[in-house]
């Protein structure tokens, strides 16, 4: 079992990044990014949505901010870092539409999708955020809206994100085991707590398919509990910017002993840190092992899955 300790040297460095920032008025930003974990425990939806329009696609900016030329998908499947992005409707299009639905609970959530003033809200990705201001483009392409079954979810956003949709749907196997409804990283150190979520003596920091934490995503919130849709590419944006090469703060991190340091296109390295909080390190190395895992398996096609 993956466990979350790794959160409090995320926040330690996030910590010793302000203290850097305030000494060296031109040092780079340290700003926290994502955070996930391993799937334990199952739960029902933690929330009312707060928006329940529901709509069909709509076409938006294709292109990632340091390139408008279209490049082909490497043997991955992946289409590789500056690559002009497909729009939301070609998308939609491209969505191998099926009735299978093997977690039929996330059906509320994968029909909502989020309001104008929910995605009007998301704060700039910037450095802030530890991450280069080209970024803030990627961010401006998140709308949440679209509609479908739980895998038919995944296909799109991982079309929108340009990644081979077998790595979401494994990936979404280790974080949730598909389920939109699933909570993780239970605490008793309120500061990390959702409102609302407080139970007394704890709760829960991170929800949704992709296990996104409210403490350093709090504007994501409500809708990567309550929107299927947003929270795959909410989380998968995240990781776009990362494959990108624009999490800056994770330059300044020192990989374990064979492992290349941060750069652009290294997919592997950006799935770790989405559960680390940092680049190549122990915690993220077992995470990788055990998403490479899940995706040779192909664990979602299993008779009992």
């Amino acid at each position: 079992m993956l466990r979350r300790s790794r959160y409090l040297v995320v926040v330690q460095a996030m910590t010793l990044a302000v203290m850097l920032l305030l000494s060296a008025c031109n040092a780079p930003s340290m700003g926290q990014a994502g955070s996930s974990a391993a799937a334990t425990t199952t739960s029902s939806a933690t929330s009312a949505a707060t928006g329940t329009s529901t709509s069909s696609p709509t076409a938006q900016p294709s292109a990632t901010a340091n390139s408008p030329k279209a490049l082909p998908a490497n043997a991955s499947g992946n289409l590789p870092p500056g690559a002009a992005l497909p729009s939301e409707a070609t998308c939609a299009a491209r969505v191998h539409r099926s009735s299978w639905e093997p977690r039929p609970a996330n059906s509320a959530a994968n029909s909502r999708v989020p309001t104008a003033a929910q995605i009007a809200a998301l704060k700039p990705w910037g450095s802030a955020m530890g991450m280069d201001p080209r970024a803030d483009a990627l961010r401006k392409q998140i709308t949440g809206n679209f509609t479908g079954t739980t895998d038919e979810i995944l296909q799109w956003a991982a079309c929108k994100w340009g990644f081979n949709p077998d790595v979401l749907r494994a990936d979404a196997v280790v974080e949730s085991y598909w389920q939109q409804s699933q909570r993780g990283d239970y605490t008793s150190n309120q500061q990390y707590c959702p409102p609302g979520s407080w139970d007394g003596a704890g709760c829960f920091q991170s929800y949704g398919l992709f296990q996104i934490k409210w403490y350093f995503f709090k504007d994501a919130f409500p809708m990567a509990q309550t929107n299927t849709a947003f929270s795959a590419e909410y989380a998968y944006g995240i990781l776009r910017a990362c494959y990108e090469g624009w999490t800056t703060y994770l330059k300044q991190g020192t990989p374990l002993p064979g492992y290349p340091s941060y750069s652009a296109g290294d997919l592997w390295g950006c799935l770790g840190r989405w559960y680390s909080g940092w680049w190549y390190t122990q915690d993220a190395l077992q995470y990788i092992a055990k998403v490479k895992t899940t995706l040779a398996d192909r664990t979602w096609k299993s008779p009992n899955f």
